[in-house]
Parts: C-alpha cells; structure tokens; sequence
C-alpha cells in the first residue's frame, strides 16, 4: 500500500479567499475565482489586470507599487461586485476571508463535499417533484364559456359548393360535375 503523505481527496482544500502571493506577483480571489492580479512589470511599476466583470470584460492598468495596484484592484472590484454597499464595506466584505460555514453534518453520513453537493440535489429535486405533484392535484378549471355561433344559411351554401368542386364523398347530396344522373 502506497503511503498518504496527507492527500484528502479531491477539492478537499477550501478555495482560497482575499490576497494570495504567487511567485512574485499577488492574486485577489472572491468566491473561488480570480478577479485580480498584480504583477511586477519590466517597462514600469506594476500591472493590475482586473477581471471582476463578465468573462469578455477585463481591465488592465498600470501602478506605481504593489501596494497602490492592489488597493486599486480592491476598489474597483468591490464597487462592481457589491454595487448596493458603500465603498468601504464593499472592500471589507469582499476581503473577508473567515471561510463560509458548512451545514452540521448528520453523524456518519455527509462527509465528503460530493455528498454535501448530492444532498443538495436531491433536496432541490424533491421539491420540484412535490411541486409538481400539488399542480397536477389541483382542481381543473372549467373551460372558458364561448359564445354559441349563429348558423349561417350562406355557409351551408357555399359548402355545399365546395364539396361539389372537390368531388362526389359518400353521404352527400351533390353529385360530382360529368356524372351522368
């Protein structure tokens, strides 16, 4: 048997949150994903490239330190991604990296974050089903009450002559064009 040397299983780290050194330049992640970078340049200061946006909509600018890119990054990503809170808070909120709390875990079931995922699914599905389930016991309505239609004798009429142009059908009273009577 090989030894473990520590490995949990697949995503069982919790992504990282707020600034994270990388080699030499600092990425700024928010929900497992990153929305800025800072990097050293060779031409002058420092390089921001900002991704808070949709995935075609990206920024890059350019700073004096590592300090100023990264404060500027912190800035514009929290005024796009918390636009309902004041500047301040939205900095606060967007590096706060106090991981997000689990549900209690029922004993011996739901260990793994896959099984967490499954219970999720399960739980939303079953709520569609019994969504479903209540509609279709619902009580139908009664079709909506029409008008009765007056009977035209004109109608009757050119019916009668439509049926003639198309040809004798068994039943009726017209007789087809050509056939002898």
């Amino acid at each position: 048997m090989l030894p473990s040397h520590g490995y949990q299983g697949f995503r069982s780290a919790p992504p990282p949150s707020g600034w994270v050194q990388m080699g030499e330049g600092w990425v700024l992640w928010w929900s497992g994903r990153q929305i800025a970078q800072v990097s050293p340049a060779k031409e002058r200061g420092v390089r921001v490239h900002l991704d808070a946006r949709k995935m075609w909509q990206t920024k890059d600018a350019w700073a004096a330190s590592v300090d100023q890119g990264k404060r500027y990054a912190e800035r514009w990503c929290a005024a796009r991604l918390y636009p309902e809170l004041r500047l301040r808070e939205a900095v606060a909120r967007l590096l706060d990296s106090t991981p997000t709390e689990l549900p209690a875990a029922m004993p011996g079931l739901l260990t793994t974050p896959e099984q967490l995922q499954q219970a999720r699914r399960l739980a939303e599905a079953g709520t569609k089903e019994l969504e479903r389930v209540k509609e279709a016991l619902e009580p139908r309505r009664p079709p909506a009450v029409t008008k009765p239609r007056v009977k035209d004798p004109m109608k009757a009429w050119v019916g009668a002559g439509r049926a003639h142009q198309r040809g004798w059908q068994p039943g009726s009273q017209v007789v087809p064009r050509g056939f002898p009577t």
